[in-house]
């Protein structure tokens, strides 16, 4: 036998190889993983899918409110419900809601799907209500069909509504896929149906962490002397650290909001300063294209949970909305709920191991009301010497055991990640959402909705916005830097994400900064020179060397307690530079000073937020000079205002601005802008005292022919309405630029055509 062939020569050279491989080199096979290959909730819409059984437009099962059609899908109206997410209570003692993006089958209904040829695992979740509520016994069976054949049925007979049963099935799809259910009267929800295809190019895992009220200087990372949360520490040493990272919102939803989308929540439509989400902001944030960390995360074939202890991202609450998680978990019961999220998140891991998966674990530790479990408690008690301990204030003590608890139920999920082999392979991203006020000197409240002092939401100081920020990446991605210097916003966390991820976002507008480059590249890192923040109310910018604070017009007194005196303070700054602990307010200060003259100016420059404005039109006086006055009413309370002359603003109010004009030559523009995106306004006008009549809206209706407050649809126009510059009378329009309204060039020459109508039938005269 010839030993030295060229077959058994190369045979020699690959077992040499792999024993090389092996022994030096670390080698191990390349890993596969399962991606999405189609999201069949998302794939309603498509023109292949085909559908049968009787669907209705109108809720289908008002008695299970918590519901909504579902907000990824532009399905037509008589079709919406087919998506639906749907939340089921399982466990009524813990408040658990449990709430899946489904696809809704009414009795006796299917849907089929066009799919590639090819190898796949079927997997959703299925649950069931009852057509009439009293009903006692639940029945159907849920068949699978593929390519005509049907490969696999549960019977639903008796079966418990309001649970939720995973259905995992191996496929080989030549064509087709069909759905299909059959019961006399009860209704299904296919949750998180996804056909998965093994994918050879293994994505990185990504854990986006999120403590709520979690503060920057009790971590050791930043300084804090004693290590009460010794596994986040340790955590940061394996991560980029952000040396000085604020938050964009003083309490739970304007932040949360802004740094899934990197945009102002305000700018969403869904305000800062009520947990509600009314009507018309739904309409507003509904009403354009949306991008977030959660849908971009899922376009890109990453399956997604949130696990919480807030309802801002379940839209049948009327106060949050969807972001587009295949799947939401939220825990009711505080207290209660910290290690029911943790052991929810293990397993969310433990179960999508195999799959390339986003996950958004947010505990509401530590957030008042503080109550650790006794052992945390004395751990801090152990770590901390007895003279510096007691020199905390008890809820401060309480906080650092919450902090140390919450640092054991982070290190819960590490271990299980690192169990599973998913640590190095995840990119993890850990924050706060915002801080917590704790210094009696900033105990300032307008309405004290919450409690300010050992709460937030109230005020803009550093200790309430000022937050932890780390970034862990995978292993085979090294940075080039670990801390990134200066003041930094959570705005960048999704542009930062997607660009570790190498996901393309060139077609979203980010308010955020991408540190990505920076961070895998030896190059500076980009500035980030002012950070604005919005709370209940109010807003500020801060920059390296100042922080301005502003409240809105009626919300301009503050007290220290709710018993305490008011006190007009409508504006704060601070010099950072020579007052870095915000103790001493600048203001009030002479008009000109330097540093408020450029605090005005640069928040004024900056424009931060998008607004609906009113403008107000004054004709000119037709004599020497003109007394004029006006009131207007504002349904969407007012933001600011301006004029082009000098107007004396006799009184304002939330809702309410009083103005007295010396009107000569030349017409005056008053522009209001509006706080939230709703029409509805009132206007009185006199000249030299005596009524005066004014017109509105696109087509200058004179108000006497409208109802004393004018609505949405006689006030709104997107563009300056014709006959606006040449009108006698004072003319009051919406322009709608923030909310939307804007008319097509067709729809312009038909304003034109209806004004000469209106103008003949007598509601307008030129």
């Amino acid at each position: 036998m010839d030993y030295f062939s060229g077959s058994h020569l190369n045979a020699k050279i690959g077992i040499l190889a792999i024993l090389f491989c092996l022994l030096f080199a670390g080698c191990k096979e390349k890993e596969e993983s399962l991606s999405i290959a189609y999201d069949l909730v998302l794939d309603l819409e498509k023109e292949t899918t085909s559908f049968q059984g009787q669907f209705v437009a109108n809720d289908p099962l008002v008695y299970h409110w918590k519901k909504n059609p579902g907000r990824q899908t532009s399905l037509p109206t008589k079709r919406k419900w087919q998506n639906t997410q749907i939340t089921f209570n399982t466990d009524k003692e813990l408040f658990i809601n449990h709430s899946l993006d489904a696809i809704y089958f009414p009795p006796n209904t299917s849907y089929e799907f066009e799919i590639k040829e090819g190898q796949y695992t079927f997997e959703a979740y299925y649950g069931l209500l009852k057509g009439n509520p009293n009903q006692k016994n639940s029945e159907g069976e849920l068949a699978i069909e593929v390519d005509g054949i049907v490969l696999e049925k549960r019977d639903c007979k008796d079966q418990m509504v309001e649970s939720w049963n995973r259905l995992s099935k191996p496929l080989k799809i030549s064509k087709r896929i069909k759905l299909i259910w059959k019961s006399n009267s009860d209704h299904l929800f296919l949750g998180r149906p996804l056909l998965l295809k093994t994918n050879a190019e293994t994505k990185y895992n990504v854990i986006f962490i999120v403590l709520d009220s979690a503060r920057k200087d009790f971590f050791q990372t930043y300084g804090f002397p004693y290590p009460i949360t010794p596994n986040m520490d340790a955590f940061a040493k394996e991560s980029v650290v952000f040396e000085n990272p604020f938050s964009n919102g003083n309490w739970t939803k304007p932040s949360m909001m802004s740094f899934f989308h990197s945009e102002y929540s305000s700018n969403l439509g869904l305000g800062n300063s009520w947990f509600t989400t009314k009507p018309y902001q739904r309409v507003v944030y509904y009403g354009k294209p949306r991008y977030n960390l959660a849908n971009i995360m899922r376009k890109n074939s990453y399956v997604s949970q949130t696990i919480m202890n807030n309802v801002f991202f379940l839209d049948y609450t009327t106060v949050g909305v969807d972001l587009g998680f295949h799947d939401s978990f939220q825990v009711g019961m505080d207290i209660l709920d910290t290690e029911v999220l943790t052991n929810q998140a293990i397993q969310f891991v433990e179960q999508n191991k195999e799959k390339s998966f986003f996950l958004h674990f947010n505990l509401n530790t530590p957030h008042a009301s503080y109550s650790p479990p006794p052992e945390h408690m004395k751990a801090v008690r152990e770590l901390i010497p007895s003279q510096e301990f007691y020199r905390f204030e008890s809820p401060v003590q309480r906080y650092m055991g919450e902090l140390h608890y919450t640092d054991r139920e982070v290190n819960r999920l590490f271990s299980k990640l690192k169990e599973l082999g998913l640590y190095e392979k995840s990119l993890i991203i850990l924050t706060g959402d915002h801080g917590e006020l704790f210094s009696p000197h900033h105990d300032y409240s307008y309405h004290f909705i919450m409690q300010t002092r050992f709460g937030h939401g109230e005020t803009h100081y550093d200790e309430e916005i000022n937050v932890p920020y780390f970034i862990k990446l995978p292993n085979d991605l090294v940075p080039k830097k670990r801390f990134i210097p200066g003041q930094v916003s959570l705005l960048s966390i999704l542009p930062t994400v997607l660009g570790l991820l190498g996901i393309k976002q060139d077609i979203y507008d980010f308010k955020g900064i991408n540190f990505s480059e920076c961070i895998l590249n030896d190059e500076p890192c980009p500035k980030e020179n002012t950070i604005y923040t919005e709370g209940r109310m109010s807003e500020s910018m801060r920059t390296a060397s100042y922080k301005y604070i502003r409240r809105y017009p009626g919300f301009t007194t503050v007290r220290r307690t709710v018993a305490g005196e008011p006190h007009f303070m409508m504006e704060e700054l601070y010099d950072l530079v020579k007052d870095p602990e915000e103790k001493t307010n600048l203001v009030p200060i002479d008009e000109s000073h330097p540093l408020l003259v450029k605090a005005r100016s640069e928040f004024l420059d900056s424009r931060f937020l998008n607004r609906n404005r009113i403008k107000i039109k004054i004709p000119a006086c037709e004599d020497d000079a003109c007394k004029d006055r006006v009131i207007v009413n504002v349904l969407g309370s007012i933001y600011q205002y301006e004029s082009s002359a000098d107007v004396k603003f006799l009184s304002s109010s939330a809702k309410n601005l009083q103005m007295e004009i010396v009107t000569k030559k030349n017409p005056i523009d008053i522009t209001i802008e509006t706080v939230n995106p709703e029409f509805e306004t009132r206007i009185q006008c006199y000249r030299n005292g005596r009524f005066w009549n004014y017109r509105t809206g696109r087509w200058g209706i004179e108000g006497l022919n409208l109802p004393s407050t004018i609505p949405k649809e006689f006030i709104l126009s997107d563009a300056t309405p014709l006959g606006w510059e040449s009108s006698h009378l004072p003319w009051v329009y919406n322009d709608g630029s923030f909310s939307g309204g804007a008319e097509s060039s067709s729809q312009q020459e038909m304003g034109k055509e209806v004004k000469k109508i209106l103008s003949t039938w007598g509601y307008i005269h030129e």
